[in-house]
């Protein structure tokens, strides 16, 4: 089978979600699962971002182009981003780094720098030429959806919070407070737009920039608590306040107790990852040794979304309720 039709048959396969989901950002291709190997591709309303795994994907240039410019025409997108994610994301070259910021897109015309996505009646802004990632993750999609249901009345923190959007799900079902935790500045400043693109206003909710460990002693020191936290890290990071290496293997221990310390009883703790060296019994195991006497109900164990189809490892995440 060519690749245009590969393409195509795991577009159709989408149908039925596109159809019925109050969203417009999918993932209509899933590497090995639709076929090929390290070959993904999104559609963010009519912008289409393709990525690539240069050490996975084995098809020529000239076809893939031809490809996405039959999926980009049939979906009606106006572009196609590209990005190539090299084995060490520390080690882009120059070339790489310039064609990730830059508006000309791989084919197609041009498109503003930030546009509005909608998601389960949720409003989102993500940057198709702002680097690897446009802000949002759409495997947490329902994950995001289940946030909203269950905030109603609770005290959130959201660690890891990227653009805010389990910030943005949780303020908008109904959280007294929520508070967003993350090392970037600019992620944070991203967030509070997301607020606004929602008309949520962020009077009552704060953003912290902060390391996650040193935001549990701030808040220990506080007496701050919480009924809902959420937990999204990223697999490893090098950070530069305070200089150090997280990797999330060896920190889920540390991070997970400080997270129990600070949750009320009855609260609600959700540890998603897109580690595929993670376990999900490891990641139960742990949530299990940081709570230590607290009794500890898993009340779910999300699977992925349906665009996301054959590839369990890709990202797992789980919901608990410790009392």
């Amino acid at each position: 089978m060519s690749l245009d039709a590969t393409i195509q048959r795991a577009r159709s396969a989408r149908e039925p979600l596109i159809r019925s989901e109050q969203s417009n950002a999918w993932r209509l291709f899933h590497g090995g699962s639709d076929g090929v190997e390290g070959l993904f591709i999104e559609q963010w309303a009519d912008v289409l971002v393709a990525q690539f795994h240069p050490n996975h994907v084995h098809v020529r240039e000239d076809e893939t182009r031809g490809a996405l410019e039959h999926l980009r025409q049939s979906v009606n997108a106006r572009a196609v981003y590209r990005k190539i994610f090299p084995p060490d994301r520390a080690q882009v070259s120059p070339e790489i780094g310039a064609m990730h910021l830059s508006p000309q897109p791989w084919l197609g015309t041009p498109v503003e720098a930030e546009i509005p996505i909608v998601e389960n009646s949720l409003k989102f802004l993500i940057r198709p030429y702002d680097g690897f990632s446009v802000g949002l993750f759409l495997e947490n999609r329902d994950n995001r959806r289940r946030v909203r249901n269950m905030a109603a009345g609770r005290r959130v923190l959201n660690a890891f919070c990227y653009t805010c959007g389990f910030s943005v799900a949780a303020a908008a079902g109904g959280a007294t407070s929520v508070y967003s935790v993350d090392l970037s500045r600019k992620y944070l400043e991203w967030g509070k737009r997301n607020f606004e693109a929602n008309r949520i206003s962020t009077q009552g909710h704060w953003f912290f920039c902060s390391d996650v460990l040193d935001y549990y002693a701030r808040a220990k020191r506080q007496g701050r608590r919480f009924d809902l936290i959420i937990l999204d890290p990223p697999t490893f990071a090098r950070m530069r306040r305070p200089r150090r290496t997280f990797v999330l293997e060896e920190d889920l221990g540390p991070l997970l107790a400080g997270a129990v310390e600070l949750l009320d009883p009855g609260g609600i703790l959700l540890l998603a990852t897109n580690c595929r060296q993670l376990a999900l019994a490891r990641m139960e195991q742990e949530i299990r040794k940081a709570a230590g006497n607290r009794e500890c109900t898993v009340l779910e164990r999300p699977a992925l979304p349906p665009d996301f189809p054959g590839d369990p490892d890709f990202a797992k995440s789980i919901i608990v309720r410790l009392n």
